[in-house]
């Protein structure tokens, strides 16, 4: 039972769920649920679109290390957007990250959750700023010749 899931989007999924939860507290008195994820979950492919842009921006803008693109979208894109829709990722961040200089926060989005934290809803809000952003600031398209694809075909292996 641990680690199960259930996704809500009609009225039959919604009715098996609360059956379920009326199971286990009948039989263990006593159950506690996390906070749930808030809409559809992201797709494989806006994730491996999101690397490719990444990879690309650091091979274009000659960025002293791989990475940066990623590390810098995540903060100054995925942070305020997260930090604006979500109380809990707000806290967080406040209590762990907001009193670091920007360079040490930079370096930690290596290991800050951002993107995964997202629903597809906000990735797709999140790609369409990453995308904007190099488009205005840095005159970089960022699209896909088959990088793409060759993503998503390993991320699923």
């Amino acid at each position: 039972m641990a680690g199960q899931s259930h996704t809500l989007n009609s009225d039959h999924t919604e009715l098996a769920f609360i059956g379920w939860v009326k199971a286990l507290r009948k039989e263990h008195k006593y159950i506690t649920f996390d906070y749930p994820k808030i809409g559809a979950e992201r797709s494989l492919s806006s994730n491996a679109l999101s690397h490719v842009w990444y990879a690309f921006a650091d091979k274009m803008l000659d960025s002293h290390e791989s990475g940066d693109a990623r590390r810098y979208c995540k903060l100054h894109f995925g942070v305020p957007m997260l930090r604006g829709e979500s109380d809990k990722y707000r806290e967080d961040y406040n209590k762990y990250l907001m009193n670091f200089e920007y360079e040490d926060k930079i370096k930690i989005m290596d290991y800050w959750p951002v993107t995964q934290r997202m629903s597809r809803d906000q990735m797709n809000r999140y790609l369409t700023s990453v995308q904007y952003y190099f488009a205005t600031e840095h005159y970089l398209p960022l699209e896909s010749c088959g990088e793409f694809k060759a993503a998503q075909d390993k991320k699923r292996k």
